[in-house]
């Protein structure tokens, strides 16, 4: 009986695919472009929790995701043996449009985050997430090193609007927290007797953790290892007051704008000015190396010929970054920063470019001050710049005090890097 066509056919191809069997690749053919098996791997977030600087044995990390949309956690695991974790990454931020990725972990109630993921070469390598253990503060809180102060003076609309940065450092290797029962304070310091208005800037502070109580900042929030940068605002009636500065600062800074009164406020030294934005000037007064020291400012001679000077000869060369404070008021288009390894490079240049950092961190929050909603796109500008001057704050310190900038574990408390 002779095949009919349709079986023919089958047949046909059968003994073709016979023939052809030895000729195929031991992997199997090649997949169709466009097919499943040809896209690429999906990218991921490879890290490792620590307690301090021993990989976790045990804990649950959470991945977020912070847009100026929306913010929010995506997924979580539980760690492997020595600390390990791994997230998919579906969607890799995009540089510049302000969208950060984060892995949060908590320990003892106090949530820790490590650096914001912003494009994909952040991907590369080990992300770090670092807890500490915790332990109440004493009675009076903790004398910790005011590793740098600025006080930013302006005319306000009834007086003088002051904004004062203060950046704390926690040597030790645990979280200082304020006690259930105790109630006690991590950390206070005194401001300006003659200050009134007190209030908490835009900073590591939390409005919610801070008292204020006969002239003097009482700050509840956890307290991690590292440095934490606090921004309180007052008012004073006039240019002739006094700032009590208990404990150590390294580094004291005075910024009065030029419209006030000649001053002097010793041991601290009248230095260059900066001019923040054109015609804006600003006269400024230096100190280092402070201890258990009272700074009077009050009405006197400030080397203003010695200013003048420094005007001609331009200030382009003082405080690079600076007039970022001043585009800040502008809108969105705000230049990148020096790279933060340049002044690393020794402890005085840290030193130097952490003061330009203060000065543009004060600056961008000035130029919302007041403002109820921003513009979304100059929203996520502020946002974006703000977070790239933190992370280099962070990174300017560890350089600074000759640690290892690279584990991650910079924030502690409620608060999430979308929550500014």
């Amino acid at each position: 009986m002779v095949p009919s066509r349709s079986a023919a056919v089958p047949l046909a191809l059968g003994l073709l695919l016979l023939l052809l069997l030895p000729l195929v690749p031991a992997g199997g053919l090649s997949p169709f472009p466009g097919s499943v098996a040809a896209q690429e791997p999906v990218p991921e977030l490879r890290g490792r929790l620590y307690v301090d600087s021993i990989p976790a044995d045990s804990g649950t990390v959470i991945l977020h995701r912070v847009n100026p949309e929306e913010a929010g956690p995506v997924d979580s695991v539980r760690v492997a043996s020595g600390g390990e974790f791994t997230f998919p990454i579906l969607m890799v931020p995009a540089p510049g449009t302000g969208e950060i990725l984060f892995v949060s972990s908590r320990r003892e109630g106090i949530v820790y985050f490590g650096d914001p993921i912003s494009e994909a070469a952040h991907l590369d390598s080990l992300y770090v997430v670092r807890t500490f253990d915790t332990r109440e503060a004493p009675e009076g809180g903790l004398p910790f090193t005011v590793a740098l102060r600025g006080l930013f003076v302006d005319q306000g609309p009834m007086g003088w609007r002051v904004t004062d940065l203060i950046q704390i450092r926690n040597d030790s290797s645990v979280t200082w927290v304020s006690g259930e029962e105790t109630d006690y304070p991590v950390w206070q310091y005194p401001v300006p007797p003659e200050a009134r208005g007190l209030r908490v800037g835009r900073s590591d502070l939390a409005p919610e953790a801070v008292r204020f109580q006969d002239g003097v900042v009482q700050v509840r929030s956890p307290v991690p290892p590292g440095e934490q940068l606090y921004a309180i605002q007052y008012e004073l009636d006039v240019l002739n007051f006094s700032i009590p500065m208990p404990g150590v600062t390294e580094l004291m800074e005075i910024f009065v704008a030029d419209e006030a009164p000649s001053l002097q406020m010793p041991p601290l030294m009248f230095d260059q000015p900066v001019e923040l934005e054109p015609g804006s000037l600003y006269r400024r007064w230096v100190g280092e190396g402070l201890t258990q020291l009272v700074v009077r400012v009050e009405p006197g001679q400030d080397d203003e010929g010695g200013a003048l000077v420094w005007v001609v000869v331009g200030l382009a060369v003082v405080l690079l970054g600076v007039g970022v404070w001043a585009v800040g008021r502008r809108g969105p288009d705000l230049p990148p920063s020096p790279s933060p390894s340049a002044a690393a490079d020794s402890p005085r240049a840290a030193a130097h470019r952490r003061r330009e950092v203060l000065l543009e961190i004060a600056r961008l929050d000035d130029s919302v001050e007041g403002r109820d909603a921003l513009p979304p796109e100059e929203a996520r500008a502020y946002e974006a710049r703000r977070s790239e001057l933190m992370d280099e704050l962070r990174l300017l310190g560890a350089a600074s005090t000759g640690e290892d900038a690279e584990p991650a574990g910079r924030g502690a408390g409620p608060k999430s890097p979308g929550d500014r």
